[in-house]
């Protein structure tokens, strides 16, 4: 079951914090910008709101997305009314020692995932298409998502 939160919850991540490479109009000698959010409030089995975002076309944040439809991959709905899709993520557990509630030898710590994955489809700014994500999350026992470190698409 906590694997199953675990993964819900990493699945739902990989829009969170995206900094992601925009092309400008399919231009190959334009410069690549980016979208950088910075902060994921949610839970794995509830939904989860991606915010503090600036650069491209996410209207700064994404509405509430069910973590569990992300599982397999997914698309975020962002304010603006444009969208961004990602593929599967591929997780790797890693050390919690940085997430919030962690304690050494504790019981009920939380847990940490690592993610990458392909962005596949952006009505934005012209993501560039396909792309890649990678970042990391904390996940409490309860449940409860929060970003760890930067997360990056480009």
């Amino acid at each position: 079951m906590r694997r199953a939160i675990l993964l819900a919850a990493a699945l739902a991540i990989p829009v969170s914090g995206a900094s992601v490479a925009l092309g400008s109009g399919g231009q190959a000698w334009a410069a690549a910008a980016k979208i950088t959010c910075t902060t994921i409030n949610g839970t794995a089995s509830g939904d989860i709101t991606i915010s503090g975002c600036t650069g491209g076309d996410t209207g700064g944040s994404s509405k509430p997305t069910p973590a569990t439809s992300l599982e397999t991959g997914g698309t975020i709905d962002w304010v603006s009314g444009s969208t961004t899709t990602f593929g599967s993520p591929t997780l790797v557990s890693t050390s919690a020692k940085k997430c919030p509630g962690y304690v050494k030898k504790g019981s009920d710590n939380p847990s940490a995932e690592k993610f990458s994955g392909t962005v596949t489809a952006d009505t934005g700014d012209g993501l560039k298409i396909p792309g890649k994500y990678k970042g990391a999350v904390c996940i409490s026992s309860s449940g409860t998502i929060t970003q760890d470190g930067n997360t990056t698409a480009s």
